[in-house]
């Protein structure tokens, strides 16, 4: 039995993800802040904003930085569910700990509600992507036709042929 391995619904998906995470993590750099200070893992971060999203570099350079692995993995089904599924569970991570802590996450990248909201619409949009299928698998199943036979070498034989359905 041969088989078709079907359409994968995540390789679209976490390439678009992708594009609009590096989009916004360039963009943010070039119009918010482009401060790199930290004060981890106690201290209290801000930067500048940009379309209401707050970010020093560092919060830039997270979203950029988990966009160009979505755009890489984006080709294979396999990549593209696995690289979806960890950037889900760091953006997932990132969004808890600025939501517990309120200005940012661990000292190092600057969060407001709206960096906040964008790190958990990121994370749900990677998870939820992580778990798509491929669809349209098919079986291809060898059928034996027996009425037909042919000569070879003076004698008849029978011949099996393989028919697709």
């Amino acid at each position: 039995m041969e088989r078709t391995k079907g359409v994968s619904l995540a390789k679209g998906p976490v390439g678009i993800i992708g594009a609009v995470l590096l989009a916004g993590g360039i963009l943010g750099l070039l119009m918010g802040s482009t401060d790199f200070t930290t004060s981890a893992p106690n201290g209290d971060v801000s930067g500048g904003t940009f379309l209401g999203i707050e970010g020093n570099g560092w919060t830039w350079l997270l979203f950029a930085g988990a966009g160009v692995l979505l755009l890489i993995s984006a080709p294979m089904h396999w990549g593209a569910k696995t690289m979806a599924m960890i950037v889900g569970l760091a953006m997932a991570a990132a969004a808890i700990i600025s939501v517990v802590d309120g200005s940012d996450v661990l000292g190092i990248f600057a969060a407001n509600g709206m960096t906040m909201l964008a790190f958990g619409a990121a994370a749900v949009a990677c998870l939820v992507v992580a778990m798509l299928p491929r669809v349209g698998r098919r079986r291809e199943v060898a059928v034996e036709d027996r009425d037909r036979r042919f000569e070879r070498d003076g004698h008849v034989e029978r011949r099996e042929t393989t028919t697709r359905t």
